[in-house]
């Protein structure tokens, strides 16, 4: 049996993260604007922009057995998420690049859920049509799954342990104002095996769903979380700060627990140990 192919676009963190996993059963391909900029262990590094058609031509010459998606918004307005996601899952249509595909792997997000109350969102909960950002995102997925057999993976909250954005205003001494609303996350670790490993149980010939949820085990509200924080630190808030109130809901990832995937990081603790340690000894 030949080695299977699989090229990502948009090889960005995630990528890098799963690279490790896929070269243990795949020859991977890398499709970046800056191919150059790949870490040296990507066995093939190809040009390649999924802004236009054009910008695929170079990808397209290559006959992937799996492709994953892993796009970002060219901007953090209504036009940069419909030229980051519906435009460019187009636009690798168009190019001809999901042709031949055995399965696709979408990076999309927990955003498209519509639950704001704090209720539990599985992959079959409602979804917030009509909200332009979202809409983008939909139409994204759309697009992949008439074109191919897909998975569509929605992580919610990515983070990185070492170095944690949201834990910047408690390090300040801040808790948060607004703080009554859940807040769900997956350490990028995590999120980068999970989509390693469907691409290994397709190849084995194993059953995959078509959407799939990306979240740990603890969905939290913020309070809770500050709290936990603060004891690790073995400090008290120096006062509050104002934020905008998250969307209020619990991630379920039941669907992903009954695969048997293990979380390195199963809950926020584990993910945040080593940074508030580090922190609290400094």
């Amino acid at each position: 049996m030949k080695t299977p192919r699989v090229m990502i676009i948009g090889f960005g963190d995630l990528a890098t993260r799963a690279l490790p996993h896929l070269s243990q059963v795949a020859e991977v391909m890398g499709v970046s604007r800056h191919p150059e900029r790949l870490s040296d262990a990507t066995p093939k590094r190809i040009y390649g922009d999924y802004s236009s058609v054009e910008g695929l031509a170079e990808a397209a010459k290559t006959q992937p057995d799996y492709l994953i998606f892993t796009p970002v918004p060219s901007s953090r307005d209504v036009t940069g998420y419909s030229q980051g996601y519906a435009k460019a899952a187009q636009n690798i249509a168009d190019a001809g690049l999901l042709k031949g595909v055995r399965r696709a792997i979408f990076v999309s997000s927990t955003r498209v859920y519509a639950e704001k109350s704090g209720g539990w969102v599985e992959e079959d909960s409602p979804l917030a049509a009509g909200d332009p950002f979202v809409d983008a995102l939909l139409t994204a997925e759309a697009c992949f799954r008439r074109s191919v057999t897909t998975t569509v993976v929605r992580p919610s909250g990515l983070y990185d342990g070492a170095n944690p954005i949201m834990l910047g205003p408690i390090l300040e001494g801040h808790s948060s104002r607004i703080n009554d609303g859940f807040t769900n996350r997956i350490h990028r670790d995590d999120a980068a095996a999970v989509i390693a490993e469907l691409v290994k149980r397709d190849i084995r010939g194993e059953r995959l769903p078509a959407t799939l949820n990306l979240n740990d085990d603890a969905p939290v509200t913020t309070r809770e979380l500050e709290k936990w924080c603060f004891s690790m630190l073995g400090r008290e808030p120096l006062g509050e700060r104002d934020n905008q109130p998250r969307a209020n809901r619990r991630v379920s990832n039941a669907k992903l627990r009954a695969m048997g995937i293990a979380l390195r990081y199963p809950s926020f603790r584990e993910g945040y140990e080593g940074a508030l340690s580090l922190a609290a000894s400094s």
